[in-house]
């Protein structure tokens, strides 16, 4: 969770009781340029929080961190907190469908469905979708896979806190990329309410960052990270 402009606190006092009611525990690695507000209102809800300095380079590690303190023996739902606002208050039935699809995978990687995918920023759409066109060439799994949001089982939480590597946000290739290699088993559903947006314009009707240059050259850059990825697993890939 990262908010320096404050814009999720409402979001999530709003939605705390949809939370609670779905999620029977929540852990938060909130970044130290949160807004106070949002700190609060994650308080309130009841979640576990920790503190992470601010780095865009390490969000892989923050994101690993929080599924590590969050296994208790039971399946957890990593996700990039904004995303999941979203997701409960505009299709909390499409999310319980996602929770409870193939209940047997230790990954379960939730995407966007083509539907859905059609109505992002256009710098997404186009450099995304060369990341899942590797992926697929790689597994044969035709997949959206930079939304960030998987399903694990506690034998995946187990398998990436001892041999994940990647710190960066291209941890959206390398955990499902482990776990093929690690023998476990992985499963995919698509959601159609899945959307994007900036933190920066959290509640926001449309994105507007399809017209600034440096919107793409930082969707560029995340590709890149991916790329370098799902390099070290070319010889491993089944």
């Amino acid at each position: 969770m990262h908010d320096p402009v404050g814009r999720t606190a409402a979001a999530i006092t709003r939605l705390t009781p949809d939370l609670q009611a779905v999620f029977p525990a929540i852990v938060l690695n909130i970044s130290d340029l949160t807004r106070p507000a949002v700190v609060d209102a994650a308080a309130a809800l009841g979640a576990t929080i920790t503190r992470h300095v601010s780095n865009e380079g390490h969000i892989g590690r923050f994101r690993r961190d929080a599924i590590v303190q969050a296994a208790d023996g039971r399946h957890v739902l990593y996700a990039d907190f904004d995303h999941l606002l979203r997701w409960i208050e505009f299709g909390r039935e499409d999310l319980l469908r996602a929770l409870e699809t193939d209940p047997g995978a230790d990954v379960l990687v939730v995407g966007r469905s083509e539907h859905a995918l059609a109505q992002e920023p256009r710098r997404l759409r186009e450099t995304e979708r060369l990341v899942n066109h590797a992926y697929q060439l790689m597994t044969g799994e035709r997949w959206d896979l930079m939304f960030a949001i998987r399903r694990l089982s506690p034998a995946a939480v187990r398998m990436i806190a001892a041999e994940s590597r990647i710190d960066t946000l291209a941890n959206d290739v390398e955990w499902p990329l482990l776990a093929r290699r690690a023998g476990l088993t992985l499963g995919y559903v698509e959601s159609d309410a899945l959307y994007y947006r900036t933190v920066q314009e959290f509640g926001a009707d449309e994105d507007t960052g399809d017209g600034d240059p440096l919107q793409w050259i930082r969707r560029l850059e995340f590709a890149a990270l991916h790329a370098g990825a799902m390099r070290e697993f070319l010889d491993r890939a089944g």
